[in-house]
Order: C-alpha cells, then sequence, then structure tokens
C-alpha cells in the first residue's frame, strides 16, 4: 500500500531520499552507459567527470527535496503527482540497469574468461580477481544470475509486478553487495549496488502495510500436531541440537589446532641419510613442504614453491590431547588397508617442531618450521 499524502507532506527526509534514489540512480545508470562508448583519450576525465554528474544530482536531489517539502506543506503542489513521477523514474533506471548486469553475464561479458588468472596463484589474486575467477568458473551459475536479474528487471517495469520484481531482485542485490564489501570489489561498483539495494527497499517499502498484513493476517490452514509444550520442545530442540553439535565439532576439530598450518621443511632425513635440498626436482617424496589441516588431513608437498595436487601425498592424521600424540594414516599403497603410523613428536613450540616417524619401512625425520602468513 502506496503512503498517503499527508505522510508525504509531513516528512522531508522520505522526500529526499525518493529523490536522490531517484536521480542519483539515473545518472549514475547513464554515466554507466556512455562511459565505455567514450574514446580511450577522454579516459582520464572519465572518472572525475563522472564524480562531478553525481554531485550535481546529489546537490540537485537536496535542492528539489526542500522545494517539494515547502511547497507541499503550503499545498500549493500535487505531491502525490511528484512521488508517482520518482518512483517510476526509480523503477525504470533499476529495471535498465540491472538488465544491463543481467545480459552482461548471459553473454559472457562479466566473469568472462581471463587467461591470466589462469596462472595467477591464488594467493596473489585481489578480491575482485579472487571473485572473477569464482563466477567465471562456470557459465552456468553466472547465466542463472543473469536470469533472475533479467526477469527481476522486467517485472519493476510493470506496476503490477513490482512486488515480484524487488522480491526476485533483493536477495540477489543483496548478495552482491556483501560480495562488494567484504572483497573489496570498488568503490563505484559498490556504490552502484547498495544504490540498486537501497532502491529496492524503497519500493518494498511503499508496500509495507500490505506486506505487514499478509504475515499478521494469514493463517495456516493444516491442523496443528500435538500439543503446545511439545511444539515448543521440538522448535528448541531444532535450534539447540545442531548449536551443541557444531560447538562439540569445531572443539573436537580444533585439538590439534596447534600444528595446523604451512610447515616448511628445513631438513629430511631417510633411513639416517640426508635428503638433498634440490632432491624433490626428480624425488616426488623428497617434501619441502607439509600442510597441516583442519579434519584431520595433512598434504605433503615436494614443490617448496606452490602445491600441486598431483604430485602431493594426502594423507590423514588423529590426534590424541589426552596423550598429545598423533597417528599418520597413510592410503596411498593400499587404500582398503590404510597403514596407520605412529608419528614422534620433539622439541614442539609453535614455531618449530622434529617429526620422527617410519613411512613403508623408512625411517623418516624431519625438521619443520612454520610459515607464518
Amino acid at each position: 500500500m502506496i503512503s498517503t499524502e499527508t505522510q508525504e507532506h509531513s516528512n522531508w527526509f522520505l522526500k529526499f531520499f525518493l529523490c536522490l534514489l531517484a536521480i542519483v540512480g539515473a545518472v549514475n545508470s547513464v554515466i554507466y552507459t556512455i562511459a565505455p562508448l567514450l574514446p580511450a583519450k577522454w579516459a582520464a576525465r572519465i572518472i572525475p567527470v563522472g564524480l562531478s554528474m553525481l554531485l550535481i544530482a546529489i546537490l540537485f536531489s537536496v535542492g528539489f527535496s526542500i522545494y517539494w517539502h515547502y511547497k507541499a506543506k503550503k499545498g500549493k503542489i500535487n505531491s502525490q503527482k511528484y512521488r508517482i513521477w520518482l518512483t517510476v523514474l526509480l523503477r525504470y533506471w533499476l529495471a535498465f540497469h540491472i538488465m544491463i548486469f543481467g545480459f552482461e553475464k548471459l553473454f559472457e561479458v562479466n566473469f568472462a574468461f581471463a587467461s591470466h588468472l589462469e596462472d595467477a596463484l591464488v594467493n596473489t589474486l585481489t578480491g575482485t580477481e579472487l571473485t572473477w575467477k569464482y563466477y567465471g568458473s562456470t557459465y552456468g551459475l553466472a547465466a542463472i544470475v543473469g536470469v533472475f536479474q533479467i526477469a527481476g528487471s522486467i517485472f519493476l517495469l510493470f506496476r503490477r509486478t513490482v512486488l515480484l520484481g524487488v522480491a526476485t531482485l533483493l536477495p540477489v542485490l543483496f548478495n552482491i553487495v556483501l560480495i562488494n564489501i567484504f572483497y573489496g570489489i570498488g568503490p563505484i561498483t559498490t556504490f552502484t549496488s547498495m544504490l540498486m539495494t537501497l532502491g529496492l527497499c524503497y519500493l518494498l517499502s511503499e508496500r509495507k502495510d500490505a506486506i505487514i498484513a499478509l504475515f499478521t493476517k494469514y493463517k495456516n490452514p493444516s491442523p496443528a500436531v500435538g500439543n503446545k509444550a511439545l511444539r515448543a520442545v521440538l522448535r528448541v530442540l531444532c535450534i539447540v541440537i545442531p548449536l551443541v553439535f557444531i560447538m562439540y565439532y569445531r572443539y573436537d576439530v580444533h585439538l590439534s589446532d596447534k600444528y595446523f598450518g604451512k610447515w616448511k621443511v628445513d631438513s629430511m632425513m631417510r633411513n639416517g641419510k640426508k635428503i638433498a635440498e634440490n632432491a624433490w626436482e626428480k624425488d616426488t617424496s623428497a617434501w619441502k613442504v607439509v600442510y597441516i589441516e583442519e579434519r584431520g588431513k595433512i598434504y605433503y608437498s615436494p614443490n617448496p614453491h606452490v602445491y600441486v595436487d598431483s604430485t602431493s601425498v594426502l594423507m590423514r592424521y588423529q590426534y590424541d590431547d589426552t596423550k598429545n600424540s598423533l597417528q599418520v594414516i597413510a592410503y596411498e599403497r593400499n587404500p582398503a588397508q590404510p597403514d596407520t603410523i605412529p608419528v614422534q613428536i620433539n622439541k614442539f613450540n609453535g614455531s618449530t617442531m622434529q617429526w620422527n616417524m617410519v613411512l613403508y619401512k623408512d625411517t623418516i625425520q624431519m625438521q619443520l618450521k612454520k610459515v607464518i602468513r
């Protein structure tokens, strides 16, 4: 249900908020559309000109909302007409801009394949590159998001389906905002996504009375199961049991967290003979790095520079905190009957330790040093 005219007259901030979303958003959409079409020689001017246009749009929104509020107070203008036109502008620029993002994903403009990212190490990627690589690794996911954006945008173009459009787009845009913020995608992209999300929230708030009525007046026609006490207990258990399970699981997993991390093999001896520093180049069992991970996984890597799955060995481990003992389980030679190997850990001080174990009749001794990230 749309807010009454009396409410609109009495609240300047709502007028300003609508002006800001509609006018600034429309200007931002124009800039986003035109900027890629400009000649390359104008590239240096795009950002300052664009920011200037946005600043002018913000100032105009402030001035216009003050004028609108003043005239509405005096009863000299049709406030409802202003609100309707600005809401239409908001709906249309949202549909237009989000539609662009949707088609970008369908036609592989957004999250397009990037050859240089294929050869980059994960820990060298920026948040933007990591996001691009993740979403670009499969066309299907990007296409589905694009379809939702296109469908929701079409719904926004018609008054009767505005709420359906908001319901379709708001979860998608909210997720995009979180990604943009926490992965540091960029201020302009983050600003645009936040503007879109706020615009959708405004359209949703226009129908708040109808939405609240829907949830408050709705009654489930299905009969209740059991009595109130039983249902209350079951509801509590549905919350408590998962919480307790995860807390216990985390506690159990982190009993060995002092060993978690990347450990550089400073020296390695096999059957009393020291392994040469460059032996890893030809011998994949000449480990240079040991990765001790959560959930009982250990990776032995011969490459000191980068983890290569095909040359590394995965083993499991079991840790007994009561005895402070570690057992390694090797599946490499016989997955059906793995070898359980006790590991003797000496001189552990949090940053260095010495491992002694017998693996496949070979006596292994390693001096490990933790790599601090």
